[in-house]
C-alpha cells in the first residue's frame, strides 16, 4: 500500500537525491519501494497506489515528461496533480506488465481517490509553522478556530478516508477490476490522458533510470 505523500508545497524544493520533493515523495519513492519488495511478495499480491482526483490539476495535455522535476516550471498544485497522475499511470503500466509476465501474472494493482481527509497534508496550505503551532498549542485566535472547525465538517475522518484502501486490500480480488481507479469503493473512469499507455511506458523507463531500480 503506497500511501505516503505531500501536497501543495509552496515552492520548488529538492530532496537530498536532487529530485523535486513532490515527484520523489508521491511517485518515485513508491516506484522504487514496490520494485524492491516485489521479489518478496506473494505471486497473488496486490499493489494499491493512493492517487487522487487531484490528478485533474495536471496538464490537460497529460504527463509532462520534460517537467517531472520542475525543470521548466513549478506550481504547488500542478506539481501535486502531476504526481497523482503518475500514480495512475504507474498502476496501469504495472498491471499490464504483471499480466504479461510469468512470475507475476496473478498480481493485481489498483489506484484510488481517498477523498478530502483530515491529515497533515494541509500543512503546506496553512503554513508549516502555523500548522505545527496549531497542532501543539491549539488555535491562537477565534478566526482560526472558526475556519478550521467549519472545514472539518466537510472533510473525512482518517478512518473514512482509509475505507477505499481497506476495501481494495481485503475484498475478494476476483470481484475487483484489476488496474482500475477507484473512488468511494467503486471503479471510476479517468480522463483519457490518465490512460495514455505511451506516457505510462515513458514514465516507467525514466523512473527506473532515476531510481536506479528495475522490476525483475
Amino acid at each position: 500500500l503506497n500511501n505516503a505523500g505531500v501536497m501543495a508545497i509552496p515552492d520548488l524544493r529538492l530532496t537530498k537525491d536532487g529530485y523535486e520533493k513532490t515527484f520523489q515523495t508521491n511517485h518515485l519513492g513508491h516506484f522504487a519501494l514496490t520494485s524492491t519488495l516485489l521479489p518478496l511478495l506473494s505471486s497473488h499480491a496486490r499493489v494499491i497506489n493512493v492517487s487522487s482526483q487531484g490528478y485533474l490539476f495536471a496538464s490537460k495535455n497529460g504527463l509532462e515528461l520534460d517537467n517531472l522535476n520542475g525543470e521548466r516550471e513549478y506550481g504547488p498544485w500542478s506539481s501535486y496533480g502531476q504526481s497523482k497522475l503518475e500514480n495512475i499511470l504507474f498502476t496501469n503500466e504495472l498491471q499490464k506488465r504483471a499480466q504479461n509476465s510469468e512470475s507475476h501474472s496473478n498480481l493485481t494493482a489498483f489506484s484510488l481517490h481517498p477523498g478530502a481527509v483530515q491529515t497533515d497534508l494541509a500543512r503546506y496550505i496553512i503554513g508549516e509553522e502555523k500548522f505545527i503551532s496549531m497542532k501543539e498549542n491549539g488555535f491562537s485566535n477565534w478566526k482560526d478556530k472558526l475556519v478550521m472547525e467549519s472545514l472539518a465538517k466537510f472533510v473525512l475522518t482518517v478512518q473514512e478516508g482509509a475505507s477505499t484502501q481497506v476495501f481494495l486490500a481485503s475484498q475478494d480480488v476476483g470481484s475487483l477490476e484489476a488496474g482500475k481507479f477507484f473512488d468511494a469503493g467503486k471503479v471510476t473512469a479517468v480522463q483519457a490522458f490518465a490512460a495514455d499507455e505511451a506516457k505510462g511506458v515513458a514514465l516507467w523507463d525514466v523512473s527506473e533510470k532515476l531510481s536506479g531500480v528495475k522490476f525483475e
